[in-house]
């Protein structure tokens, strides 16, 4: 496998900050989360400040966190980064486009605002919208996916049904992503297991088999960086992590739990959610 590039680099330094819910990084979270080891980063950065203040987090003061704090970003710094990035983009910023193109990851965002969307309303109220720059990269607009479209509050209308109105099973779909064709986000086990197929070998896994009897899924995950070296892994795939615990399944003959949506903060099995890792990952 090539070495890592710095956009590579700063994808995983984000992907780890928003796994540990924190704006900044040490060295020691980094190697316990991460399979990037320090020898890629400085080769690529340098030094770990500049590859952080790249991935857009803080640059922890020596001695800092040992006293159990971490620098600030103040509020507005964030606001004026969505108004930068909607000049750049010429509209609303994605949570793909901030992880991509911001100096800030989602993770500030939702826990100050609860979503990067009403971090947006807080911001246009604020400082109002922004005129594209010229050169703004307006034919995206086209490209993204409907839920950009929808991000306001919605109403959803009362209805008044007949009382014999005959009652027709209805097709429901998830939130708008437009990933790789894929329009919407999977609301049940069948598409979670679509979508790890699309991003299988990206995420560092070989897969042997896939079956109806638990485990669902065989394979080998790379466990270094160059893909030298491999382990073996057992996946079970769930649409959320806590259905694991519903359907009884044992703990003892899994080793993995690939999930859309990891709601089981309490599970004793590694788990892989996909919604946030396809983030990361090119859309084409």
């Amino acid at each position: 496998m090539r070495a890592m590039d710095k956009q590579q680099v700063i994808a995983e330094l984000r992907r780890v900050a928003e796994l540990l819910q924190t704006s900044s990084l040490t060295k020691q979270q980094l190697s316990q989360n991460s399979h990037m080891s320090m020898t890629t980063v400085r080769y690529t950065y340098g030094t770990w400040k500049e590859a952080l203040e790249a991935a857009g987090l803080i640059p922890i003061v020596q001695g800092e966190h040992l006293r159990g704090r971490q620098p600030t970003v103040s509020e507005e710094t964030y606001l004026q980064e969505i108004i930068r990035l909607t000049q750049e983009l010429g509209h609303q910023p994605t949570e793909a486009q901030l992880n991509a193109h911001g100096h800030y990851s989602i993770t500030p965002y939702r826990r100050r605002w609860g979503s990067l969307a009403q971090a947006c309303k807080v911001a246009y109220a604020k400082y109002g919208f922004p005129t594209p720059n010229e050169n703004a990269h307006t034919d995206e607009q086209a490209q993204q996916p409907p839920s950009a479209a929808y991000q306001s509050p919605m109403v959803i209308p009362e209805t008044y049904k007949p009382q014999e109105l005959k009652q027709r099973k209805k097709v429901q779909f998830g939130e708008a992503i437009d990933f790789r064709g894929l329009h919407f986000a999977p609301i049940n086990e069948q598409g979670v297991v679509y979508i790890f197929g699309m991003v299988a070998l990206e995420l560092g896994f070989l897969i042997e088999s896939i079956r109806t009897e638990y485990p669902d899924c065989e394979g080998k995950r790379s466990v270094d960086q160059k893909r030298q070296r491999w382990e073996h892994v057992r996946i079970e795939f769930e649409y959320q992590s806590s259905n694991f615990r519903q359907h009884g399944h044992n703990p003892d003959e899994c080793d993995l739990i690939v999930c859309w949506i990891h709601d089981w903060q309490e599970c004793p099995l590694e788990v892989l959610e996909l919604r946030s890792q396809i983030t990361y990952l090119p859309n084409r």
